[in-house]
């Protein structure tokens, strides 16, 4: 007998206590029934029973005052919620005593009844609680999967911020994604976008070019029929200007315009650079600038103009605040200086070295200084200059000559500037050889590298010309560290090829590297945000990896 009550008081009446409800005091193991002066009398003022001496008389009578009264002349509140009629009471409103309490092994008549699993009583949700104990009238009490002790059907996570750490509105214990929301899935594949290393942004538009700011913020370029139609993205992902036309060019150019895009890492505003050419007379480089909402400042400003030049190819970049530089060479080398507020100033010769096409520039991105550079066709000169933020002055009295000991063609190289002033160049001396040279903020060589690779154009001794033909390519910065990688011209087969991407201190040292299918000829095409993501762009669009390389 004492064995079966143990067990009904552990199966039915703690779960009553996770309920709320409250044990009478004498039950439990060892306390099975009473007997003598012990036996219980109805207290209708809490509706539990009491012990001590049985009074001679039983009778009572409620009072106006909330008391009862009986013949032995004591007195006990009443709680008018639980009193009955007959003077017997309740603990859940539902079920009344007489006062007195039994011991038997399977059912109890203690105030209030059963309560707990199993016990009898109206069971609205069906999960085995009587309705006078259900915690969560709205589901199974005995369903907790997250362990709050608040059953899951009552569990409501936007009202519950403890179990939704991400704040996404599914609990963690369900979350697919605890870093961000689990519905944000852009490529499908059903890891959300948060906690998925690579995401295929799925554009299915051309893309002539694309950059992206320090928190990811992407903006992407195509010429169609004479517009430069732009799209813009915040860093999560979502839309930020749908497609409109930030440009115009005249469209018997076909694809001599050349277009480049660049978004200031913090203050976001956007430059947008072209060939503009309506006839010999009416040569040079357009620009418009867009503010942070990708509303335009400046539309189809002129910011070089070159009559009767030869131009195919430029090069411009722009800082952390918006300030932008934008480079041509014809034949010298030219360079204008555009303010936040897109205000362009004096074009002006930076150097002429007889450079045809093959001009790159990098700023530092936190003082606005930065360094223009051009190469001799097809030898054993790259040449740079270095320049105060905003054009107020050169820091080199004249253009500095790199040696190298070959490159081809005219466009075999590309440059980049960390926030530090310190520079690397980056160029194709063979098929199968790439090239680095890491250089202090104050122009002193402090590094050489160079790396094997595949063979360039798919037999040895590969010609390695117009490795970085295709625009932009200024090297990208995470921090400090610059982000460098194989090139590969349009001879070389795509099918199935595979390139190396690497990150340098700026003296030089390999901080890691890893490969990737994703990759098109003529082009450095990877941007890295501030947060270790990296944009890489293929034949069919832009895929984000996290961590990479």
């Amino acid at each position: 007998m004492i064995r079966g009550r143990s067990s009904w008081w552990l199966s039915v009446v703690l779960p009553c206590i996770a309920c709320g409800i409250e044990i009478p005091a004498g039950t439990g193991d060892g306390d099975t029934s009473t007997t003598g002066d012990t036996s219980t009398t109805g207290d209708t003022s809490t509706g539990a029973p009491t012990t001590g001496p049985v009074p001679t008389t039983s009778s009572s009578s409620e009072s106006e005052s909330g008391t009862t009264s009986t013949t032995d002349g004591t007195t006990s509140p009443v709680d008018p919620s639980t009193s009955t009629t007959d003077g017997t009471s309740t603990t859940d409103g539902t079920s009344a005593t007489d006062g007195t309490s039994t011991t038997d092994d399977s059912t109890s008549t203690t105030t209030g009844g059963e309560c707990g699993p199993g016990a009898p009583g109206p069971d609205a949700d069906g999960d085995t609680v009587p309705d006078a104990c259900d915690a969560c009238p709205d589901g199974d009490d005995l369903l907790d999967s997250d362990g709050d002790s608040v059953a899951d059907a009552c569990d409501v996570c936007p009202l519950d911020a403890e179990d939704d750490s991400d704040g996404d509105g599914v609990c963690d214990s369900d979350d697919l994604c605890l870093a961000g929301p689990d519905d944000q899935d852009l490529d499908g594949d059903g890891v959300p976008d948060a906690c998925d290393d690579e995401i295929d942004l799925g554009i299915a538009t051309p893309i002539a070019d694309y950059d992206v700011a320090g928190d990811g913020a992407l903006v992407v370029v195509r010429a169609d029929a004479g517009s430069l139609l732009v799209t813009c993205w915040n860093g999560d992902f979502s839309v930020r200007r749908p497609e409109f036309s930030a440009g115009s060019y005249n469209p018997a150019q076909g694809t001599q315009v050349s277009p480049e895009i660049h978004i200031a890492r913090d203050a976001q505003k956007v430059l947008l650079t072209w060939v503009d050419d309506n006839g010999p007379a009416e040569r040079g480089i357009a620009y418009s600038l867009l503010d942070a909402a990708c509303q335009p400042i400046v539309s189809d400003g002129t910011a070089i103009a070159e009559p009767n030049g030869q131009i195919e190819f430029h090069a411009s970049a722009i800082d952390a605040a918006g300030n932008s530089v934008i480079s041509v060479s014809p034949n010298q080398t030219l360079i204008n200086f555009v303010d936040a507020d897109g205000v362009a100033g004096a074009q002006q010769e930076a150097f002429d070295i007889d450079a045809l096409f093959g001009d790159h520039v990098a700023v530092n991105q936190a003082t606005g200084e930065g360094i223009v550079t051009a190469q001799i066709h097809s030898g054993n000169g790259i040449y740079y200059r270095r320049f105060n933020a905003g054009g107020a002055g050169w820091i080199d009295p004249g253009p500095v000559q790199v040696p190298v000991n070959y490159h081809y063609w005219y466009d075999g190289y590309t440059v980049g500037m960390n926030d530090q002033s310190e520079f690397v160049f980056l160029w194709r001396s063979g098929g199968t050889t790439l090239d680095m040279r890491f250089f202090a903020a104050d122009g002193t060589a402090v590094a050489d590298v160079e790396r094997e690779t595949i063979d360039f154009e798919g037999w040895d001794g590969g010609h390695c010309y117009d490795s970085f033909r295709r625009r932009h390519q200024e090297i990208p910065v995470v921090g400090d560290d610059f982000v460098l990688g194989e090139v590969y011209n349009w001879i070389t087969p795509q099918d199935n090829r595979t390139v190396q991407h690497f990150r340098y201190t700026p003296l030089g040292d390999l901080l890691a590297e890893d490969s990737t299918d994703v990759n098109l000829d003529e082009g450095l095409t990877i941007r890295v945000d501030q947060l270790g993501r990296s944009f890489l762009r293929g034949p069919s669009g832009i895929v984000v990896r996290t961590n990479y390389p």
